[in-house]
């Protein structure tokens, strides 16, 4: 598990975030509220499930704009400043610190993930468990 991950606040905006996923080469942030506890995560594939419902706004809309507009300021206009709430995913799978190995890793084979966000038992963030973070594991046994 990476202790203490990188977070977003449900009112950070998803420009905010595609920023940190990008410095820090991740790819899901869990979401975190004023008193550090999880209310959900944000994915590469949230993102993309928001690029894809807001394709056809953007097609609507491109008449309206001059031709030197920018289409990345037209997205971020249209998608940058909505707070991360608005596209993350509820954390409905979580582990706690006392789950082992194992049952982290059954938990994401059922639910097919690639990102399991720790908690305390008081819902406090602790940590992050991703697919990487088991091939690191395997690999440091070899």
């Amino acid at each position: 598990m990476r202790r203490a991950p990188i977070s977003v606040a449900e009112t950070d905006t998803i420009e905010e975030a595609v920023e940190k996923m990008s410095e820090n080469h991740l790819s899901a942030l869990p979401v975190i509220d004023e008193e550090n506890c999880l209310t959900g995560i944000l994915t590469v594939s949230d993102m993309l499930r928001m690029i894809r419902d807001a394709e056809q706004t953007l097609q609507a809309d491109m008449a309206i704009y001059d031709e030197s507009y920018l289409i990345v300021d037209l997205i971020r206009e249209c998608l940058g400043d909505d707070a991360v709430s608005s596209v993350m995913s509820d954390a409905t799978v979580v582990a706690t610190q006392n789950d082992s190995v194992r049952e982290v890793a059954q938990m994401m084979i059922k639910h097919q993930l690639h990102h399991v966000p720790v908690v305390s038992h008081d819902k406090q963030l602790v940590g992050i468990v991703s697919a990487t973070d088991y091939v690191r594991f395997v690999a440091e046994m070899t």
